[in-house]
């Protein structure tokens, strides 16, 4: 750095030479001095940046730290008392044993995870598909759609957030937390996102099968630019980002009838058998495919949480079990 009480850069009489090397030499010293009169600006913002921060808490106010810790506790207490949520896949005839380690016969509660249409994207595939869970951004709770195989017909819309509130979705931080999936601010979203299914699928849940989970195409845009959760914060996106599950809960009956005519038609979880082999083990079977018949060949019966015909895996049940000591 150059002497900045000084009048000029390079001193000089009247007469003097002014040579090449004084010339270079002066350059030199302009630019180094443009650097570091940049370099203390840069400083002093951040020194201001800091004085600001004296009231906060790791770059919190004293009312998001509160919110912070408070969301944290709700995130470990369906952990620590008695509680437990679990995604099943059951099959026809095949007993799905779930080690819940509470230490007691548990209350068990079924719920029908319904299909429901959303528009997802793999590897920059675009498609239209039924899904039992998935994950997207608020941008997007409506997409407009036209399929590559069509690509003269007109687009369509497709709501991820019904009209109606409210929406059917949890934060994807909360879905984090609950499943213990460890992260940083310089963990890329493919990865952890990776990392949350396979916590999500691991045991007592059931493995799904991989269209029955699915993202929306915000995720690929995000994964393609290696997008980290530092930049998601940043940008204002992380709370944002939403996990979706439609669990109902039905009153164990599958016809509805009106005038001797079928109007709709609900897949209950009403042939389910649950038994408790230990303080620790339960198990569920389904007994009995569910009655389908209506919806394969009359297409105006199908009711909410059905897919298409060509979707429906007539052996199988996707439900949620809670269990509560």
């Amino acid at each position: 750095m150059t002497d900045q009480t000084a009048p000029y850069y390079i001193q000089r009489k009247s007469g003097d030479p002014w040579t090449v090397e004084d010339f270079h030499d002066l350059q030199k010293m302009i630019k180094d001095d443009i650097h570091t009169s940049i370099d203390t600006a840069i400083d002093e913002l951040e020194q201001v940046d800091k004085a600001g921060d004296a009231d906060k808490f790791g770059g919190k106010t004293p009312e998001e730290y509160t919110k912070a810790i408070i969301d944290r506790i709700m995130a470990e207490l369906p952990k620590r008392t008695g509680y437990m949520m679990v995604f099943k896949d059951l099959k026809v005839g095949e007993p799905s044993v779930v080690e819940h380690q509470l230490g007691a016969f548990p209350l068990t509660d079924l719920y029908q995870l319904a299909y429901f249409r959303v528009i997802a994207s793999e590897d920059e595939h675009v498609y239209e598909t039924f899904t039992n869970f998935y994950l997207y951004h608020s941008s997007e709770s409506k997409i407009r759609f036209r399929p590559e195989e069509t690509p003269n017909q007109p687009a369509v819309s497709v709501e991820i957030d019904p009209p109606e509130p409210p929406p059917y979705r949890i934060p994807f931080a909360r879905m984090l937390e609950l499943f213990n999936v460890e992260y940083d601010d310089n963990m890329s979203l493919g990865d952890l996102e990776n990392d949350f299914w396979k916590a999500f699928f691991s045991a007592p849940n059931d493995q799904f099968d991989d269209d029955q989970f699915c993202h929306s195409p915000w995720f690929d845009r995000c994964c393609r630019e290696n997008r980290t959760v530092r930049h998601l914060k940043q940008r204002k996106d992380w709370d944002d980002i939403w996990f979706v599950v439609r669990p109902r809960k039905t009153i164990n009956f599958h016809t509805q009838m009106n005038n001797d005519n079928v109007i709709g038609i609900t897949w209950a979880p009403n042939k389910i058998s649950v038994v408790h082999f230990d303080f620790n083990t339960l198990g569920l079977m389904l007994l009995e495919a569910p009655d389908l018949p209506d919806v394969l060949t009359n297409p105006t019966s199908v009711g909410e949480g059905f897919p298409p015909p060509d979707a429906i895996k007539a052996d199988h049940l996707k439900v949620m079990a809670l269990l509560k000591v």
